[in-house]
């Protein structure tokens, strides 16, 4: 993705913003966890391409309940890849949630108005409805060449006819190139 804009939605620790970083010619990274963040801008701190943006995404603006993995405090590395802003999970905590900035992720794009090279979303179940509103848009899909995201609707049982509908559009949509089988 030389020369293009890339964006991680639900960066983590930063290992897919690296990767994206030493091709691309800028990195919007997402993480709304603090702690998460954190090690994230220390991942990161080498690298002048790479924009953090303190939030999670959604169809919204506005904030959001972060829930981590109830085990979160014994290895917050490997649980921190589970923080959500869906409620449903049985493995998170719900009465130890974190109030996170939520940004409207279509609005955002509409604002950047760059093209760009990849859009990784790895957000724990935001992915649907932010999908679906991106799908609707063949304005801002014509922006962009790639998009990966990981589906969840393994942990969110109520998710499964809407990413199976998901799946179906992204077949008759030619540009972006979309993975949903991600990682």
């Amino acid at each position: 993705m030389e020369g293009k804009t890339c964006l991680d939605l639900g960066a983590n620790i930063g290992n897919y913003t690296r990767k994206m970083a030493l091709v691309a010619e800028k990195v919007i990274a997402f993480e709304p966890d603090p702690w998460t963040r954190s090690m994230l801008e220390v991942s990161v701190s080498d690298l002048t391409n790479v924009q953090i943006e303190c939030a999670a995404v959604g169809t919204e603006d506005g904030t959001a309940q972060l829930f981590r993995i109830e085990t979160w405090k014994e290895d917050p590395v490997r649980c921190s890849e589970g923080s959500t802003i869906v409620s449903g999970n049985a493995c998170i905590d719900e009465n130890k949630a974190i109030e996170v900035r939520l940004v409207n992720f279509i609005r955002y794009l509409e604002e950047l108005d760059e093209d760009i090279g990849i859009i990784k979303i790895d957000i724990e179940g935001s992915e649907v409805e932010l999908l679906e509103a991106l799908f609707d848009r063949a304005d801002l899909l014509r922006r962009i060449d790639f998009v990966f995201a990981e589906t969840h609707e393994t942990m969110f049982s109520n998710q499964e006819q809407q990413v199976n509908e998901l799946r179906r559009k992204a077949m008759n949509i030619d540009r972006p190139r979309i993975n949903l089988d991600w990682h």
